[in-house]
């Protein structure tokens, strides 16, 4: 694990020591094709990965290094070259190098997975202890900033990484306000989950602030708060910015690539002759959807990262490259319910939802197709949904299936099955562009 000095050569170089980037690493080794592989990473520990229960790496004994120190080890024994704590600034497409530090890292193939990054409010840039969450160094000074239990905490961003923050921050007992300016903070999902959503938090002691954003911050003494649109204030000691994330592509903006919201590249995660992109910064054409879309989730990360790198090793080696076509899935664990959602969504669709006395499961569909759905717990169900929509069930068949569940008792039902059409005017986590 050594900075780069000099002019360096490798088969393929990975620009990002992320999920995506690792992945991507680690399918190249595996292919046993005799390739070097090095891999670039800004941090010299890299974000780490925690089990879904305790992902937010915020409260417990968790040993955050144990997290990605093992996977780095398995790179190491495979022979890829590690460079951490080493910055690419440039890509110099035309001559198939990059610059890093006082160096530069000659390619044959080029694998960029270099995420996104947190954006801090205007109004909270000047702020004392406002922290991010995913990155090793701003966890370990939140976790030291949180050893006083009488700071109260307001998470900024109420989708399912700020959700699963206040979820966790809760446990331990502290004061935690969760607050999004919009009153769906779960995208196109979340006009049919929003209630079920905030009453999940309010119930376990958080204050679900939806549809008021942050206008002023008020302090008094040593004490902080924060005035929202309605006049609300919440206590504010401690402030989480949990979404706001930007690809993280300003290196690349010299270099020639079609940038957009991320690196625009195509269904094989191309972006230009030997470069491909994986992970939140590629916004990529997914075959399935017939559009480009790009989406900030571990499964993406992971399974692109794996298809970009094997396509950067055919790229070399003339094999076919894969396409991807993958599903948005997410899911999260809060306040000790498991939430997951899947599929892409135009706003649209029909929407039947099952409430149980177990939790709810809502369907998404469109001419007879179905496009996606959300459970709150009824993790089998979910399972089985979620296979139907890979196969690319009709909406018929899988609302029969969900009716048939919960006739037949598999599903554990409050007062009998509630079946409902809804209608709505937004129903993804994903944003789109054509």
């Amino acid at each position: 694990m050594a900075e780069v000095s000099g002019a360096l050569s490798r088969d393929i170089v990975v620009v990002g020591a992320s999920v995506a980037g690792l992945h991507a690493a680690h399918a190249v080794a595996k292919m046993g094709r005799g390739l070097s592989v090095m891999v670039i990473g800004e941090r010299v520990r890299p974000r780490y990965n925690l089990p879904l229960a305790d992902r937010t790496g915020l409260t417990g004994p968790t040993d955050l290094d144990s997290t990605t120190l093992r996977a780095l080890s398995q790179l190491g024994s495979q022979g890829v070259d590690l460079r951490l704590g080493a910055r690419a600034s440039e890509l110099d497409l035309a001559n198939q190098r990059i610059l890093v530090g006082n160096g530069s890292v000659s390619y044959r193939a080029l694998v960029i997975a270099c995420g996104c990054a947190p954006t801090i409010p205007a109004l909270l840039t000047e702020e004392s202890r406002v922290y991010t969450v995913g990155q090793r160094e701003e966890v370990s000074a939140l976790r030291a900033v949180l050893a006083d239990p009488s700071l109260a905490v307001a998470v900024i961003g109420a989708g399912l990484a700020g959700g699963e923050t206040a979820s966790r921050l809760r446990r331990a007992g502290r004061t935690v306000s969760l607050v999004d300016g919009s009153p769906e903070p779960m995208g196109r999902f979340g006009a049919v989950a929003v209630n079920s959503y905030a009453a999940l938090h309010h119930r376990a002691g958080v204050e679900p602030c939806f549809g008021d954003g942050v206008v002023e911050v008020v302090k008094d003494g040593l004490r902080r708060r924060l005035r929202l649109s309605s006049g609300t204030l919440v206590p504010a000691d401690v402030i989480v910015i949990a979404d706001g994330h930007r690809p993280a592509t300003e290196w690349l903006e010299s270099s020639g690539l079609a940038l957009r919201d991320g690196i625009v590249c195509d269904a094989g995660l191309q972006a230009y002759n030997h470069v491909f992109a994986a992970g939140d910064a590629a916004r990529w054409s997914n075959p399935r959807y017939g559009t480009r879309m790009r989406g900030e989730q571990w499964t993406n990360a992971a399974d692109q990262g794996r298809i970009a790198g094997l396509n950067a090793a055919r790229s070399i080696t003339r094999g076919a490259p894969d396409s991807y076509a993958g599903i948005p899935y997410r899911r999260s664990y809060q306040h000790g319910v498991r939430i997951q959602l899947t599929g892409f969504l135009n706003g649209d669709e029909r929407v039947v939802t099952q409430r149980t006395g177990e939790g709810e499961v809502a369907l998404f569909g469109r001419e007879n197709v179905l496009h996606g759905a959300l459970a709150f717990e009824h993790q089998y169900l979910f399972d089985e949904v979620r296979a139907m929509l890979t196969d690319g069930v009709a909406w018929d068949a899988a609302l029969a299936h969900v009716g048939a569940a919960v006739s037949t008792g598999r599903v554990p039902a409050r007062s009998g099955p509630r079946l409902h059409d809804i209608g709505i005017r937004n129903a993804i986590c994903h944003d789109v562009l054509p």
